[in-house]
């Protein structure tokens, strides 16, 4: 099994600022509550969720708080059961990937898709703004995802560690 992995504050910014245009600002689906309500707003009003990544992978997605021990879970499940990407690594991730389970293109076609796929050129991208660190909302953000936040800095341990998988296949 695989996962790519986003930063969370990135992660849970994108989230919210999809969700409030694909849907609360639409006119079958809106919501006047969160339609044009400031991310600051919304962590603020405690309406956002928290540790997504921990709790999927713990498989806790409804439980109140986590604990330490629901962190050294998901680690365990990341180290046990996945080659790990990173969003911000993604042609390196995309190269381990195929690598790993030797998928490859079988035709131009599938190799422009790919190639588009790396340089961020697909319909469903969503553009919004950037949440730059040190602001009041990566703080909030921040706060709420600490330990998604602890996860991630041991995801890119993990995908620095699985390097040496892909070294070695070259060498060898």
């Amino acid at each position: 099994m695989f996962t790519i992995i986003r930063h969370p504050v990135e992660r849970a910014a994108s989230l919210f600022y999809f969700i409030q245009d694909t849907q609360w600002k639409q006119p079958i689906t809106k919501n006047d509550q969160f339609a044009d309500i400031s991310i600051e707003n919304f962590y603020k009003g405690g309406f956002a969720e928290n540790n997504w990544m921990t709790r999927f992978l713990t498989n806790e997605l409804t439980k109140g708080e986590l604990t330490d021990d629901d962190l050294l879970v998901a680690k365990e499940v990341l180290k046990k059961k996945c080659l790990i990407g990173l969003l911000e690594e993604k042609a390196e991730t995309f190269d381990r990937i195929e690598k790993y389970f030797g998928w490859k293109p079988k035709n131009s076609s599938e190799q422009e898709c790919l190639e588009k796929k790396l340089e961020w050129a697909w319909p469903m991208k969503h553009r919004h703004y950037n949440i730059e660190e040190g602001t009041d909302a990566w703080y909030l953000i921040a706060n709420q995802n600490k330990l998604d936040l602890q996860l991630y800095q041991y995801a890119k341990e993990l995908f620095q560690k699985q390097a040496e998988l892909f070294e070695r296949k070259k060498v060898g």
